[in-house]
């Protein structure tokens, strides 16, 4: 339990609850909107503001900052697909470590370079292959299982979501 450890360890939590926070939202969203149960709460707006005004907080303490990277910040388009592809990079990771598998990477350099290779769209074809059977799952469930999922899992992604803001 060294110090340095702990806060590595926390780091790969911190990325586990973003993963899971922004995966929830989503399914929840198709979810609601499948059975037509959506109803937008403006208190929504708060993690994204939140997220807004801290890159933008970052962006400007920058040194040799331009406006292009205060407007980086501002936007929340950017700064959410660039934690996708971290979150994408930390799932893979985990699952070579999981599933103990040795791979050369000078060689995959070498095949991506070559433009060879689709490795890279795994972790697409996982989460295509999930949301196909969530979906699947869903569409078999009875209504009242599916209310009630969605009456546990909104008030539980909120909870999740504050306590991460």
């Amino acid at each position: 339990l060294h110090p340095n450890l702990r806060l590595r360890w926390l780091e790969n939590l911190g990325m586990v609850v973003n993963a899971s926070t922004r995966l929830l939202f989503l399914l929840l969203l198709v979810a609601s909107l499948s059975i037509h149960a959506f109803v937008f709460s403006p208190l929504w707006l708060i993690p994204p503001v939140l997220a807004v005004a801290l890159n933008v907080r970052i962006a400007r303490s920058m040194q040799d900052r331009t406006w292009r990277d205060v407007l980086y910040a501002a936007t929340l388009v950017p700064a959410e697909l660039y934690m996708w592809v971290r979150i994408g990079h930390f799932v893979r990771a985990w699952t070579k470590f999981a599933t103990r598998s040795r791979t050369d990477n000078w060689a995959a350099q070498a095949r991506a370079e070559r433009g060879a290779g689709w490795a890279y769209l795994s972790p697409l074809l996982v989460a295509v292959a999930g949301l196909a059977a969530c979906a699947w799952v869903w569409v078999s469930l009875p209504m009242i299982a599916r209310t009630s999922l969605l009456w546990v899992g909104w008030p539980l992604l909120a909870v999740v979501t504050i306590a991460q803001s």
